[in-house]
């Protein structure tokens, strides 16, 4: 377990924008994988990278590094899949947009990245012809990845979009792919009309959870539940408290299970800087969230859960 006593908000901030977190847990340690931005020019591909930290107790963070090319973004779960470990993640800004993937024997050194799930650029909702933001989730000998595609976003469109699409495999390549959401996004403009995007799939109890970023402008958390992956309810906004380091907007979470805690990772904005940082949240029930806070002398009230509400 994770000795909270010495963990504050925001648990990393560099001069770079820290984005789209993903954590492996190790024998030793944690891996945060994450995006890089280098400064605020979104489409110069040369400013993305996927980035590799190891941290012990999340206050010190060793090993920083890239480990993709430039023109690389958004890292899902890391899955030991047909005898070696596979990271997600997706190209950006360069249009097209696709999934991708790197493989490795060891968590620590990664492949080139390969694309896959191709066929999510042909969706007739994903006008857009882009596919961001994979998300695993391994269930037997099958491989469920939830992706996100889009409307509207090539043009700038006050309308535009993000839309969520499922797909499962049981291929070792990772090429044989069913879309689950051929006809119609998985979700969209449902509660936001600007859509989804970041998602993250855990079990809760008996069911399925998802936690996911909503809305684009005014984006926040919210969540959805699924006996199969395949049917979800959606349950509305997540209320979290107010830290100086996600004032702006926060999402792209990361949630993982340890001992009887549920731990996320969180991408929040400064209001004033508008610099992306990282911090740490904690659960019971893995529904009601509750920040770490920002002087040690709280930590003891940190468990107390926040209610969710519906947004």
């Amino acid at each position: 377990m994770i000795d909270l006593h010495n963990v504050t908000n925001p648990i990393l901030r560099t001069c770079d924008n820290l984005r789209d977190p993903s954590i492996f847990k190790t024998p030793t340690g944690y891996s945060l994988f994450y995006t890089r931005l280098a400064n605020n020019n979104w489409d110069c591909a040369e400013n993305w990278s996927v980035a590799w930290r190891f941290t012990e107790d999340f206050v010190t963070f060793t090993g920083d590094r890239d480990i993709t090319p430039k023109n690389y973004a958004s890292p899902g779960e890391v899955i030991w899949w047909h005898g070696r470990y596979i990271l997600p993640f997706q190209s950006y800004p360069v249009m097209p947009q696709q999934l991708c993937f790197a493989e490795s024997s060891d968590g620590l050194s990664w492949s080139q990245p390969r694309v896959f799930l191709e066929q999510a650029l042909a969706l007739a909702w994903n006008e857009d012809q882009r596919a961001i933001d994979p998300s695993f989730v391994l269930l037997g000998d099958q491989l469920h990845c939830f992706f996100v595609g889009s409307s509207g976003y090539r043009q700038r469109a006050p309308d535009r979009a993000n839309l969520l699409g499922h797909a499962v495999t049981a291929d070792p390549h990772l090429r044989d792919w069913k879309v689950i959401s051929q006809r119609q996004p998985l979700m969209g403009r449902d509660r936001a009309p600007d859509g989804v995007e970041n998602v993250v799939v855990y079990r809760t109890g008996a069911c399925w959870t998802m936690l996911f970023s909503e809305g684009l402008a005014d984006q926040h958390l919210a969540l959805a539940q699924s006996d199969d992956l395949i049917t979800w309810t959606q349950l509305g906004r997540v209320q979290i408290a107010q830290q100086d380091w996600l004032a702006h907007k926060y999402g792209a979470p990361f949630v993982w299970q340890e001992d009887d805690l549920y731990y996320m990772v969180l991408m929040g904005e400064a209001r004033v800087s508008q610099k992306t940082a990282l911090g740490l949240l904690i659960s019971q029930d893995g529904l009601h969230w509750t920040l770490l806070p920002d002087s040690p002398q709280q930590i003891a009230s940190a468990p107390a859960a926040q209610k969710q509400s519906e947004g």
